[in-house]
């Protein structure tokens, strides 16, 4: 299968009726979303997607997105790269009746007027939903491991009387 540039959209009910298949890649800089959640995106976003009908005679979809991003890592505010891999199953709805009678393993997607569902959006929405809510270095790559990271003395802890011991002095009478 040869890779081709990711078309916007796609009238999913044919091509899931085709059993169409997609090995595509997306620029970069179509991603406005996130393009401002990273520093910045390594290069362009590799993308499969397969159309098909599944048993129940629903047209579905499945794909994959990846790219790796440049992220600020939290806990040095150094830059990191953070690898973003996104797999997911939708199934196209009309309506919120469809909707409701979809099985859980399949996601709703809506598609417009034209029957078409945007490939650009959905993969977009997916790695933004891969993103870490707070970026970090694995600890051994972090710059903030060098440090020590407590302050002052650590008193040693008092050994405390057990609040139960009178109980258990009165079970004994």
């Amino acid at each position: 299968m040869q890779k081709v540039k990711l078309p916007i959209s796609v009238d999913s009910v044919r091509a899931a009726n085709n059993r169409l298949e997609i090995l595509a890649s997306l620029d970069k800089s179509l991603l406005s979303r996130l393009i401002e959640s990273t520093i910045s995106i390594q290069s362009d976003i590799d993308t499969y997607f397969a159309f098909d009908v599944d048993q129940q005679k629903l047209k579905i979809f499945n794909g994959k997105a990846s790219v790796a991003v440049e992220l600020t890592c939290q806990r040095c505010n150094e830059p990191m790269i953070y690898q973003c891999e996104a797999e997911f199953t939708y199934c196209p709805v009309l309506n919120k009746e469809q909707e409701n009678n979809l099985p859980d393993v399949y996601e709703p997607i809506y598609y417009d007027e034209n029957g078409e569902v945007n490939l650009h959006q959905i993969v977009e929405d997916e790695l933004l939903l891969t993103l870490p809510q707070i970026a970090m270095h694995a600890i051994e790559d972090c710059k903030y491991s060098d440090y020590e990271s407590s302050f002052g003395e650590i008193e040693e802890e008092q050994e405390r009387p057990n609040p139960f011991d009178a109980l258990a002095q009165l079970k004994l009478k």
